[in-house]
């Protein structure tokens, strides 16, 4: 697969969208370095990897556990996680939700993945080779939007792109390029069918009346999944 491609045009959406959010404090959790990141109007800017972290200038770097960040809650105001949940399926909720816990009220989650439904899932499904690129968990649009509104966050931005075919071979490749024109035309006749999506999520606070505080609860559970508030807010079991 043409994994290069697929990251540039990752850079190429992140570089148009990363200005439209300001804040003090923004948080990549995981994922490789993305160059674009300078395009964000937020001075600080943090790097977290479970492994040991990288040497990234202009950035600070730690390494922490995904699921226990040294943050405290309602402090970082842009977090973004790039194709992070699919390699740790058996945390990923508790990833989204630890994330979602030290994003501020009105603060806004970037989240990329590979989409299942699409031609680069379905390669993944019929290969019998292996790669890091292929060997985690491809989490469904609609699942990453459900967990989020059980959450109570509010969906502000989806999209998909890199429509075409991931072929590996070295004409492959070159026929990949003569197939730009797929990227322009597919958002209007399959817009969520893409190789990759990027949902921006917006954590959404409490309002306020003459009589106190109006309460905003999550939508109605639809399946077995529950969640059960502790200190440090709500929490996937």
């Amino acid at each position: 697969m043409n994994y290069d491609n697929a990251l540039k045009l990752e850079e190429n959406r992140l570089t148009a969208l990363l200005p439209n959010y300001s804040g003090q404090h923004l948080l990549q959790l995981g994922g490789c370095n993305l160059l674009s990141l300078v395009k964000s109007p937020i001075l600080h800017k943090t790097y977290i990897s479970h492994l040991f972290p990288p040497n990234l200038l202009n950035y600070s770097c730690l390494q922490s556990t995904y699921t226990d960040l040294p943050f405290a809650s309602d402090s970082i105001n842009f977090v973004l996680l790039p194709h992070t949940l699919e390699f740790d399926k058996k945390n990923a909720k508790l990833i989204l939700n630890e994330a979602w816990r030290i994003l501020t009220p009105n603060g806004h989650l970037m989240l990329l993945g590979i989409n299942p439904f699409s031609l680069w899932g379905l390669y993944r499904l019929f290969s019998f080779r292996s790669s890091s690129a292929c060997d985690g968990y491809f989490y469904s649009i609609q699942t990453i939007c459900q967990w989020i509104h059980y959450l109570g966050g509010q969906i502000s931005h989806i999209e998909s792109f890199l429509f075409r075919p991931p072929f590996t071979s070295n004409p492959g490749r070159w026929l990949f390029s003569k197939l730009l024109w797929l990227e322009k035309l597919s958002p209007w006749l399959f817009p969520y069918l893409g190789g990759i999506y990027l949902i921006i999520a917006q954590k959404q606070v409490k309002g306020l009346n003459k009589l106190g505080l109006i309460w905003q609860f999550p939508q109605i559970l639809t399946d077995k999944t529950a969640l059960a508030p502790n200190a440090r807010g709500v929490h996937f079991v």
